[in-house]
């Protein structure tokens, strides 16, 4: 049941027509400090979708003493015809559009403006790692006035509200925390004197917009780093807040901590419930729950139980831009579920430059690919073949199917899934098997032809039934180079096969495949040794993916050996070889398992080429082409339907 998710409420005078919320987050769109058409494309595809609020663009800088591209210059009054345009793209579908104002302080470098960075004491981050400047009074009068200049240039431009951010990043919450606030004057020392920036930027802003534009905070309930406040303290400043703010949107960690603000799928989803619910308890004005909340049905428990007022969603949303319409609508089945993996969500910041999903390859991209919807179904149907029903094989089938293709899919094994099914035997790993799932229950719900434990040979294809061939059966992965019975490769071991009690797990992979299968062996109770070349395990993987592992990895009493190959295995020992010193040392154990790079599956597509298909008849998608990570299969899948389609 949902009934309360879809009721409307108020965020002071403004009235949002659900509970759900968009949550405030980094895009990679700006483009010389200000918004672009590509953040009024991303932003209207949620409003689209059926959210009720939205918060962004994300975030909007404050004083030029906090410079980062991803963000746009909301001091400078040019900003104003961009927020208009996004306001307006997300108004005409009834929602609501708030900015969050931040100041980065300590937390962030000064390396686009070339400049100092500016803190409340001149205390380094585990993060942004330079030693600040302490700011001076007309420093914190500075960014006073400019938190107030753009809050007012967020009303000129026709949006409904601001959010402060004093989460788990800004320098707000720096003010507020004991571990970066040292100072003795003010602004320092008792919490009355830490909490004063945040309500005199408060009644700056007041000043400048008036009291019936809404004025919230985001705000860490707890920092969770050494030296940093506690939930208890932040009651505390909670209780000292300003009175004429109009809601809290609730947060924890800090941007040092990022694995447990934006949590991976190690953690549970509504991981951080005890927070936002506690925090109801103290407030008269509504709290927004955020924390891994991907399913709308658990959400409005949320609301039901006096937990939170609002929902917020911010990596579902990227995910599944659809969500709350779908559910709305009774679709349930058609929701895209975020599985947490952060790879093309915080990590496409950092490689592609902007944000995505690896499940929806037009998250992020809304400019250049249009909404399945608004694509005419093909006025001549094909009859396609789509051999493997990995994540590509699933991604065509379900996108050429709502174009109005006639697909039949053939699975080799008796279910579908291909290489995910293998990641999903760890434990902290099953919730990527979703992603698989998602794209299941999406293809339960079109008419495509499914035949599983078929195995496909060229003499089964003829040219003469099928318009097109889709070949989608993966890769494999690679044999060590060592060789013996002792040997194994990590795959076989996920799937069942013994080893001894000691093992040894050597990590060719670099991505999440090695620290999976030392997981894996090392709840199961043996004694492993990890041995990578790299400065750490997982050294490929998305950042916050990777302490967790560590976490369980040392909790299990895993060796970690860094720097070093291995160069031979005789007699249950060992040869270390390390790459920087070339020191040689030996090591025992009963069994060595390798990660190992994966190799394209190449040879049904090329055979059936030579039987006598029409020349780009017989196409191939996903790691049959090249080796690759979840998010290009599924990227493969779904432009190939598009483009056959078109």
């Amino acid at each position: 049941m949902t009934e309360m998710l879809f009721t409307p409420r108020r965020i002071g005078p403004v009235s949002v027509k659900n509970r759900t919320v968009f949550l405030a987050h980094e895009t990679g769109f700006a483009e010389d400090g200000l918004p672009t058409e590509r953040d009024a494309a991303y932003y209207e595809a949620r409003a689209r979708g059926g959210v009720g609020l939205i918060v962004g663009p994300s975030s909007m800088l404050v004083h030029p003493s906090s410079s980062n591209p991803m963000y746009a210059t909301g001091y400078d009054p040019d900003v104003v015809p961009r927020l208009r345009m996004i306001a307006e793209a997300c108004h005409r579908h009834g929602t609501k559009v708030f900015a969050q104002l931040q100041h980065t302080g300590g937390e962030d470098t000064g390396e686009a403006a070339m400049r100092e960075t500016w803190a409340p004491s001149a205390v380094p981050t585990e993060y942004g790692y330079e030693m600040p400047k302490r700011m001076e009074q007309e420093d914190i009068e500075e960014v006073k006035l400019g938190f107030a200049k753009t809050a007012e240039h967020c009303k000129e431009g026709d949006l409904d509200g601001v959010e402060l951010k004093a989460g788990h990043d800004g320098i707000l919450r720096q003010f507020v925390s004991p571990k970066y606030n040292h100072r003795t004057d003010k602004y320092g020392g008792s919490i009355d004197n830490r909490v004063r920036l945040v309500n005199e930027v408060v009644e700056a802003i007041r000043d400048r917009v008036g009291e019936e534009f809404p004025v919230g905070i985001r705000f860490s309930l707890d920092e969770m780093e050494d030296g940093g406040y506690d939930y208890d303290y932040a009651v505390e400043v909670i209780r000292r807040l300003h009175p004429s703010l109009d809601f809290i949107d609730s947060d924890i960690a800090t941007i040092s901590k990022l694995y447990i603000t934006d949590a991976p799928m190690h953690a549970p989803l509504g991981y951080t419930a005890e927070y936002y619910g506690a925090a109801r308890e103290l407030v008269d004005i509504p709290v927004i729950a955020a924390g891994r909340i991907n399913d709308l049905t658990k959400a409005n428990d949320i609301l039901e139980e006096g937990r939170a007022d609002f929902i917020g969603m911010c990596r579902q949303l990227i995910c599944d831009a659809d969500t709350v319409r779908k559910v709305r609508q009774g679709e349930d089945e058609e929701v895209t579920h975020c599985i947490a993996c952060n790879q093309n969500c915080l990590g496409g910041i950092h490689t592609n430059g902007h944000v995505g999903c690896i499940q929806t390859p037009r998250s992020g991209r809304e400019t250049k690919i249009p909404h399945v919807e608004d694509v005419d179904e093909t006025r001549s149907p094909r009859e396609v073949l789509v051999v493997g029903g990995g994540p590509a094989g699933l991604s065509f089938a379900v996108t050429a199917a709502d174009l109005g293709q006639n697909v039949t899919l053939r699975e080799r094994e008796d279910d579908l899934g291909g290489q995910s099914n293998i990641a999903t035997q760890v434990d902290s790993r099953r919730e990527f098997g979703d992603a698989v799932r998602n794209l299941r229950n999406q293809l339960d719900n079109r008419d495509v032809t499914v035949e599983l434990g078929a195995e496909v040979t060229p003499a089964d294809v003829s040219p003469r039934a099928w318009d097109d061939v889709v070949v989608a059966i993966g890769a494999s992965e690679r044999q060590p180079d060592l060789a013996g019975p002792d040997v194994h490769r990590s795959w076989d071991v996920l799937q069942g096969e013994p080893v001894g009690d000691s093992v040894v797990v050597f990590d060719n992979n670099k991505h999440a495949a090695g620290v999976s299968v030392a997981e894996f062996l090392a709840t199961s109770g043996h004694d492993v040794t990890f041995v990578t070349t790299s400065y750490h395990p997982g050294d490929q993987m998305e950042g916050t993916n990777v302490p967790p592992f560590l976490e369980t990895l040392y909790e299990h009493g895993v060796d970690i050996v860094t720097h070093n190959t291995i160069i031979g295995f005789e007699d249950q020992e060992l040869q270390l070889l390390n790459v920087y010193s070339e020191e040689l040392t030996t090591l025992p154990t009963d069994s060595l398992v390798v990660a190992e790079r994966r190799e394209a599956r190449t040879g049904l597509a090329g055979a059936l080429e030579a039987q006598g298909f029409d020349e780009g008849s017989v196409h191939r998608i996903g790691d049959c082409v090249a080796p690759r990570l979840i998010d290009k299969a599924i990227y493969d899948g779904e432009m190939l339907a598009r483009e056959l389609s078109a």
